[in-house]
């Protein structure tokens, strides 16, 4: 089963030009049918929920149908439309988002997580009246929290939302059933207005192996590779590149109120995990190399090798780090 009934190609010229694109029956015919059949049954054992899960819907995580090439056919699409690197893109949440009869027919915009470099909404059943705004020319700016609502809150006053559209040149997009759009979600303030009884399954994505929510199927193997590798060591860790985690979120100065002062890497969902200086230049030294040359190359700055294996070895397994093949 095909996912999309389009040509990339002829839709990567007005992304980059635009930041946006809406393709009108974009979805194949049989990939949105067995959209419309999923949401038709019940989603208990799909549910989202959670503090970071926010909005008046109800969400729940999508499953691909088997017959269907995920993540492939999804990657290779959005990276020719949307000018991605194909190889370290990462799924960042795959959710059924179905709007609540009482929505508020013009909600506050917002931009997406830090994560949803690339939103897709794939429109499954939306009511005539209801459309999609988007800010383009406004603040492109990418928000850097992992819950959006913290971007809001974040502003100053003269900056919340409401000021920052007021009178903004805006985009309606009046999608149908089927209709595919795309935009860059954690960059463009956007809205859906008269979205109550509306059906969509929104993927989002990027290209920088970001995945807090853990909704790519890949990233809880890369986890388990990982503590394999670091439980069993040997020259299979050796030759492993340590990566930021999918679930690394961001390193952290802190001080506490008496002035003492700490380093801390922020994992979705975890306690911070201090840093020590050695931890902190094998973060900032990431390259692409296996530990074997990360530890040369820091050996050369005169870093002890075997310490250099030690804190690779922590931030593993304290999910600062990945270890790929």
């Amino acid at each position: 089963m095909k996912l999309f009934d389009f040509d990339p190609a002829d839709y990567a010229g007005y992304f980059a030009e635009h930041g946006w694109v809406h393709i009108e029956n974009g979805q194949s015919p049989e990939f949105h049918a067995a959209l419309k059949r999923f949401v038709d049954t019940p989603s208990g054992a799909h549910k989202v929920e959670g503090a970071t899960i926010g909005g008046q819907k109800q969400q729940a995580l999508y499953e691909f149908p088997q017959d269907v090439d995920f993540p492939g056919e999804l990657f290779d699409a959005v990276s020719q439309v949307c000018g991605l690197n194909r190889g370290t893109m990462t799924l960042s949440e795959r959710h059924i988002k179905a709007y609540d009869d009482d929505v508020p027919a013009e909600p506050s915009p917002h931009k997406d997580r830090f994560a949803s470099q690339i939103a897709i909404g794939l429109s499954i059943s939306i009511p005539e009246c209801s459309y999609l705004v988007l800010y383009p020319w406004t603040d492109r700016g990418r928000t850097p929290f992992n819950i959006s609502t913290h971007m809001r809150s974040a502003l100053p006053p003269e900056e919340r939302t409401g000021n920052i559209v007021k009178d903004a040149k805006l985009v309606e997009i009046h999608d149908s059933d089927g209709d595919v759009v795309m935009f860059l979600g954690s960059a463009i303030w956007h809205v859906r207005h008269n979205a109550a009884k509306a059906r969509n399954l929104y993927l989002k994505l990027n290209d920088f192996n970001s995945d807090p929510l853990g909704e790519d199927p890949s990233t809880d193997r890369r986890r388990e590779r990982t503590m394999q590798l670091v439980t069993n060591g040997g020259g299979e860790l050796t030759s492993a590149r340590p990566v930021l985690a999918r679930r690394f979120e961001s390193v952290t100065e802190q001080y506490s109120r008496l002035w003492d002062h700490t380093m801390v890497a922020e994992v979705w969902d975890q306690a911070p995990v201090p840093l020590e200086d050695t931890d902190l230049k094998i973060l900032r030294s990431l390259d692409g190399a296996d530990l074997q040359g990360l530890t040369q190359t820091l050996e050369g700055e005169g870093i002890d090798p075997a310490k250099v294996a030690a804190s690779v070895k922590r931030m593993a397994e304290r999910g600062v780090l990945d270890l790929v093949g």
